[in-house]
């Protein structure tokens, strides 16, 4: 049965609201990467973009119109938050969308916190480009990560990963952070274990399988993303 393609809309530019967190920029960034002109005020995409912007085809542009996406909850095209909802998400540096465990494991304190499926900011981002380029409305659709961590493996990695960092900034590497760390968590779970409902990912994957071909398939693994994030704590400390 033959079924009429995709076809992509005459773009103008896509228009970002309040891209001052880290996710915002995220999005800015693979926009860009993708040729796709960005209507974006603040001053901080530009500098962070410039290689890109004397060598490719896109823009960033101060003022212009086009297919919005707000992240300050103003009135946009789509608002993340309420059109998007993104759960579990590891930024790329403490802000507004950092998960309250992060900073406790930072400061060294032990508490509850429930599963999560955390979410590369990368991935994120990627999926809201090409649903911004398709200049897609939609409403009300949950987004994170396919697999389940408990609290107790993802700190595992984060506490390996942070030890590691630490002893990277002296040189002074010790055995037991370099070697025997497999990946926290792979053991499988008895199949009467019931974790917590995880957000329904169907229609972000139909529209993303519709878009791209692939669906939902968040491809970066859980230690690249917190090394992201931590790459960007360190970094902020130095500065």
């Amino acid at each position: 049965m033959y079924s009429t393609p995709f076809v992509q809309p005459n773009l103008m530019a896509i228009v970002i609201q309040g891209a001052t967190c880290s996710f915002g920029e995220a999005v800015v960034d693979k926009l860009l990467s993708m040729d796709i002109d960005v209507v974006a005020r603040e001053e901080s995409h530009r500098q962070r973009n410039l290689d890109l912007l004397q060598f490719s085809e896109s823009k960033l542009l101060e003022e212009g119109d086009g297919f919005s996406i707000s992240f300050d909850g103003s009135d946009a095209d789509i608002i993340i938050g309420k059109d998007i909802i993104v759960h579990d998400l590891i930024p790329s540096r403490i802000d507004r969308w950092i998960a309250p465990e992060f900073e406790n494991w930072l400061n060294g304190e032990k508490i509850d916190s429930p599963s999560r499926f955390w979410l590369s900011i990368a991935d994120a981002a990627n999926a809201i480009a090409h649903i911004a380029k398709a200049e897609l409305k939609v409403k009300g659709i949950d987004m994170c990560g396919r697999r389940e961590w408990s609290a107790k493996d993802a700190k595992a990695e984060f506490d390996m990963l942070w030890e590691r960092t630490n002893q990277g900034q002296t040189g002074e590497f010790t055995a037991a952070t370099l070697f025997g760390h497999q990946i926290a968590g792979m053991q499988a779970k008895p199949i009467t274990e019931m974790g917590i409902q995880r957000p329904n990912l169907d229609p972000l994957h139909q529209i993303l399988l519709d878009l791209t071909g692939d669906g939902w398939r968040p491809l970066i693994p859980l230690r690249t993303g917190f090394m992201s994030l931590i790459a960007g704590i360190v970094s902020s400390k130095v500065v």
